[in-house]
């Protein structure tokens, strides 16, 4: 399939009410297995400046098509504008997340599965990176199934490259 065909089916898919139920069920799974944890964030925004931490975030493209979705409604609700490729260009070009805003992410109520795992903070047990590494392979496996479910093609893509993709069209 082409970008296009790709971007379409997912935004099919990530209006149907299983997508929605799905991720309300990990959104639910990751903030139970978080308040039992209880990692430290010092909202540093560490987290999204993906250059200088040395990392990157990848999902689905049909989370990413879930995500952008309800983050340009809100936005919208808000009287702002939708992404923009000119918001994900800059982004690229420092390194971090467009989302991020003044040191805190922008969108946190409809951030990615990713980004609600993530925590720079590895507890006291030194294990931080195990408990977040086994609960987004469990939710992802769920969301894998998921596009199984609704017959949508399945690509793992970096977080701004797939921003980039639904901003173009």
């Amino acid at each position: 399939m082409t970008d296009q065909a790709d971007i379409a089916a997912w935004r099919r898919g990530a209006a149907h009410a299983d997508c929605a139920a799905c991720f309300k069920s990990a959104r639910a799974q990751i903030a139970d297995v978080v308040r039992t944890k209880r990692p430290i964030c010092l909202a540093s925004g560490a987290c999204c400046k993906f250059d200088e931490y040395g990392h990157r975030m990848y999902l689905s493209g049909l989370e990413a098509a879930f995500v952008v979705a309800r983050i340009d409604a809100a936005r919208a609700a808000r009287a702002a504008n939708p992404l923009r490729i000119l918001e994900v260009d800059d982004a690229k070009s420092r390194g971090d997340c467009p989302y991020l805003r003044a040191g805190m992410c922008g969108e946190h109520e409809e951030r990615p599965l990713g980004c609600r795992i993530f925590f720079c903070d590895k507890g006291a047990d030194g294990l931080g990176a195990d408990w977040q590494s086994e609960l987004y392979e469990a939710t992802h496996r769920d969301i894998i199934a998921l596009h199984e479910q609704l017959g949508v093609p399945y690509r793992y893509l970096e977080w701004r490259e797939a921003l980039a993709m639904f901003a173009r069209t």
